[in-house]
């Protein structure tokens, strides 16, 4: 009985320690990218740029998030497919396989859309929204050491973030998203970090790969703009 409390109270204090270690890092990460004073004030990030689909080969993409909408767009070949989020409901549309109409998104793409396109950030504020992390320890990522966080969501979902030890910078989100049948695994990788007119630094550049091996190639931005609007009517279903 004597041994079980002390390895209970062992185990409470790593934890409380891990948490604390896990929350200066983050501080850090939000102070190096602008300050947490900035990123309070963020509500949406709209981005313009291109995605390369090979050498000299570049797709014009554009991008909206913020908490209660987002929309995004690719243009190739002459077509466009669209995806928009209005609250919770959704629609995607997809012209290069031959398809002319847009088809509403289920629960668990809107749910994914939520997740990945908080402009703040899942990790912003996360003890208020009632989120729990974690850190597991420094890792080498491409030759850098980077601080590994874990973050786990009401619903169980885990997000792994991967801090540059000197920069604090941001430069890998593993998710693991718990979907109604099943797990959805995204790496992301961020580069190309530069100060925006609004006064944050933001990633300029993006890839992400699936457990399954599905990739995306280089996303690369050339505008990111903070606060901005735009036209309601692009986040209506096409009729």
């Amino acid at each position: 009985m004597k041994q079980f409390i002390i390895l209970s109270l062992i185990s409470f204090i790593l934890s409380n320690v891990t948490a604390q270690t896990a929350a200066s890092i983050i501080d850090q990460y939000f102070e190096a990218t602008g300050g947490k004073t900035l990123w309070a004030k963020v509500h949406s990030i709209k981005s313009k740029g291109h995605y390369v689909m090979g050498p000299g080969a570049l797709a014009p993409v554009s991008q909206f998030i913020s908490k209660e909408n987002n929309y995004s767009d690719f243009t190739w070949n002459g077509m466009t497919s669209k995806n928009a989020r209005k609250g919770n409901t959704g629609w995607s549309y997809s012209p290069f396989g031959g398809k002319r109409i847009a088809d509403p998104m289920t629960p668990d793409i809107i749910r994914m859309h939520k997740l990945l396109e908080d402009p703040q950030g899942l990790i912003y504020d996360y003890s208020t929204k009632g989120f729990v992390v974690e850190y597991l320890g420094v890792e080498d990522f491409d030759g850098t050491d980077v601080h590994k966080i874990r973050l786990i969501t009401n619903d169980g979902d885990m997000v792994y973030y991967y801090f540059d030890k000197e920069s604090h910078y941001l430069l890998k989100i593993y998710m693991r998203i718990k979907l109604s049948d099943k797990e959805e695994k995204v790496t992301t990788n961020f580069s190309d970090f530069k100060k925006t007119n609004f006064g944050i630094i933001l990633p300029f550049a993006n890839n992400w790969v699936t457990d399954t091996g599905e990739e995306g190639g280089l996303t690369q931005f050339n505008e990111r703009e903070v606060n901005t609007t735009i036209d309601p009517a692009i986040l209506e279903m096409p009729k």
